[in-house]
């Protein structure tokens, strides 16, 4: 589940860009945006998404 919405993640930039009308360069705060999806939103969303949902690493082997 969580690498599929990580994948969700990525595509979602290529669609925002490929909107009709430039809807991606729009201004907020005086930037894009696009800018502010792939430079501050899909890196956050990202990250809360593999914090959540994918699993630990499993535990180093013991040492002998």
């Amino acid at each position: 589940m969580a690498v599929l919405l990580l994948l969700v993640v990525l595509v979602v930039f290529p669609v925002i860009a490929a909107l009709p009308n430039q809807v991606a360069a729009i201004r907020l705060a005086g930037l894009s945006v696009l800018w502010w999806y792939g430079g501050v939103i899909a890196p956050v969303l990202a990250w809360f998404i593999a914090m959540a949902w994918l699993p630990d690493p499993p535990p180093p082997p013991p040492s002998e």
